[in-house]
């Protein structure tokens, strides 16, 4: 399926490109310290390499080729800073439709609303452009900004997942949060199904 880019009033979401690699290096060496435990933090010069992050890139285009994982860069229009990025990796096609939901922003952006701005669109982009009929994001308990966004956007929560993901170090349980296509008012699709 094809990455196409969208844009929302500040931010243009697209896939990354090689072209990319200086604002991808500035976005990760030059972020402030670390705000929270689901913050990056500042990454070493060292480990931002071109080399990996050209492999980061050819990465995300197989994925996207095989239909297993969506990724859109969050970049700044005028700037063209990388703010963050959002991405789906598909659970399931057929009759099920479904995905994880992932957003991130880089800690130099906190507080303007982009978050917002660009978990939004990436509902859309998820059930026009992906063909997708639900959307999970798994979210921490502690991790209250994230289930704000949530809810802000339109998803709601549906259940807690027991040992779910493996974040620092153990097995924590997380909160479900689901949107369909109508909860933001769109229609849904019937089963895509990948060629």
């Amino acid at each position: 399926m094809r990455r196409a880019v969208f844009e929302t009033e500040r931010l243009v979401l697209r896939p990354l490109r090689k072209s990319d690699y200086q604002t991808w290096f500035n976005a990760n060496v030059n972020a402030k310290p670390k705000q929270s435990p689901w913050d990056d933090g500042p990454r070493s010069a060292k480990t931002c390499t071109i080399r990996r992050f050209n492999y980061i890139v050819k990465k995300h285009r197989e994925l996207a080729k095989k239909d297993d994982w969506y990724f859109w860069g969050l970049f700044e229009k005028g700037s063209n800073n990388l703010v963050g990025h959002v991405d789906f990796d598909i659970f399931a096609r057929d009759e099920r439709q479904f995905a994880n939901f992932g957003y991130y922003l880089h800690n130099r952006f906190y507080g303007y609303g982009y978050g917002r701005e660009a978990a939004a669109m990436a509902l859309v982009i998820a059930f026009s452009s992906l063909k997708l009929n639900r959307i999970e994001a798994a979210i921490n308990f502690r991790n209250r900004k994230s289930i704000r966004l949530a809810r802000m956007i339109g998803m709601r929560r549906e259940c807690v997942r027991r040992r779910y993901w493996f974040e620092h170090g153990k097995w924590v349980d997380h909160l479900i949060y689901v949107a369909n296509p109508e909860d933001i008012h769109l229609k849904s699709n019937p089963p895509w199904r990948k060629k």
